[in-house]
């Protein structure tokens, strides 16, 4: 409903709600920013740019202390960080990744869905890490090699997950995406 619906009811829009997260397909960011102020001007410029990363689901926004680097997921931080970095030099300051919450009540934190594909001798290492990070496996195919296994879990949890990836189980190739927001400390779809 609009405001104007609202007004003949008298109703007012709930102080206690935040403002909506902004660009809540870019559920993980990476900021940058430099101590050198010509470093850190050219950095706030990066929002200009021609060339942009929008083709792989970032977006970069300039704040005041920071460049930051908003991304659909971890992987996709990768190169624009590199970029950034390599083009402004080694006076650039890379924060770690953070996860991007939506504030209000509820807080709400991204969902991701793990689609993960390998050889068969690797699945039961997958699926333990997958338990240990607390995912939900939601849909498995064990006796096919290659194994095809699909999980939901809080991106928090999954941070790190595709370094884990190459270096514990070779030939393991997964896709994480945003799946929904949910609030904190829901434990996600129950097992049947």
């Amino acid at each position: 409903m609009t405001p104007f619906l609202l007004q003949p009811f008298g109703t007012r829009p709930d102080p206690r709600r935040a403002p909506a997260l902004l660009h809540p397909e870019c559920p993980i960011e990476q900021s940058l920013h430099s101590l050198d102020e010509a470093v850190q001007s050219a950095l706030m410029q990066e929002i200009w740019r021609r060339e942009s990363f929008v083709a792989d689901g970032v977006l970069l926004v300039a704040d005041p202390k920071a460049l930051r680097v908003l991304a659909r997921c971890e992987a996709a931080l990768r190169r624009p960080v590199v970029e950034l970095r390599e083009r402004h030099g080694d006076s650039v300051i890379v924060d770690a990744p953070a996860v991007r919450y939506a504030h209000g009540a509820p807080v709400l934190e991204p969902w991701m869905i793990v689609l993960a594909s390998g050889p068969r001798a690797a699945l039961s290492l997958v699926q333990y890490d997958l338990a240990r990070r607390g995912a939900t496996i939601t849909r498995v195919s064990p006796d096919r090699d290659p194994f095809v296994l699909e999980a939901e879990a809080p991106l928090g949890r999954l941070l790190g997950y595709d370094e884990w990836l190459e270096r514990h189980a070779e030939g393991v190739e997964a896709s994480i995406w945003l799946l929904r927001y949910r609030p904190i400390g829901d434990d996600g779809p129950r097992a049947a």
